[in-house]
């Protein structure tokens, strides 16, 4: 359920979400055609615009919980390929054939533990786009990134 909004507080939202949240930078920015206290009051006079700013930081969560997920899967692929095995690989005449790889124990270990910090760092950002957004609506944006950075 995104909310359509003009050219312009759409532009307005987004660099909301470049500075996080803070008018006095947003107000700063090219694109932003408002100084800080004008800039304050559209925002106050238009809620939508509050509105798709934190849909746009619901999405950006979103995303870095999606991010966290796919550096856990890569670890557990290399975690997996250090425990040794047969590999296809290419030989010196081009030719693809199976090679013994010996296991690598030390690797191993060092990936179980970046999978380790992967997974608690990406457990308090799983969450659905309907939860991110009653948070973010709930929080003050600062405060809101900070645990989000914080966890």
């Amino acid at each position: 359920m995104d909310i359509v909004l003009s050219r312009d507080f759409e532009i307005i939202a987004q660099a909301m979400l470049l500075t996080r949240g803070d008018l006095a930078k947003a107000s700063r920015l090219d694109s932003v055609e408002h100084n800080a206290m004008s800039l304050r009051a559209v925002v106050k006079d238009n809620p939508d615009i509050r509105k798709r700013y934190h849909e746009l930081l619901a999405e950006e969560m979103q995303e870095k919980g999606l991010h966290i997920a796919e550096r856990i899967l890569a670890m557990a692929d290399l975690q997996q390929a250090a425990m040794g095995g047969e590999i296809l690989m290419e030989n010196a005449m081009g030719d693809m054939e199976l090679v013994n790889v010996p296991p690598d124990p030390k690797t191993v270990i060092e990936l179980s533990k970046e999978i380790s910090r992967l997974i608690a760092e990406g457990k308090g950002q799983n969450m659905s786009s309907k939860t991110a957004v009653l948070v973010a609506s709930k929080e003050d944006a600062s405060e809101l990134l900070a645990k989000f950075l914080d966890s």
